[in-house]
């Protein structure tokens, strides 16, 4: 069970959604130079990398209190994807990085990556 739920935002996230599966292949090369494959594991999890610009304050603290609450990667997080509608528990792949947008100092983009438990 997820530890929290991915935060209601006032922007949505669906700016800059890019899905991408893991590659569970292990390649090992022989002596003769042939190469023999495996897959590491049997299931392939998913990772989306997000960013999300113009953040009002409000959703700043939202998004920092999600990877607070999580320790960044040590929890998971209930997301619900914004173009399908299937929920997924994730947990954050590194801490989510703020920038304040050029145009407007009172605004933030945020870029992170979410990867399948």
């Amino acid at each position: 069970m997820a530890d929290v739920t991915f935060p209601t935002l006032s922007r949505g996230i669906n700016l800059d959604v890019r899905e991408v599966s893991a590659n569970p292949t292990i390649r090992s090369e022989m002596e003769n130079g042939s190469v023999i494959t495996r897959a590491r594991f049997t299931r392939l999890r998913k990772t989306w990398n997000f960013s999300i610009g113009f953040l009002t304050a409000a959703d700043k603290v939202l998004l920092d209190a999600m990877q607070n609450t999580t320790h960044i990667g040590a929890g998971t997080i209930s997301w619900t994807h914004p173009k399908t509608s299937v929920v997924y528990e994730v947990r954050l792949l590194s801490p989510i990085t703020f920038q304040v947008e050029s145009d407007n100092s009172n605004l933030q983009s945020a870029v992170f990556s979410l990867e399948e438990v």
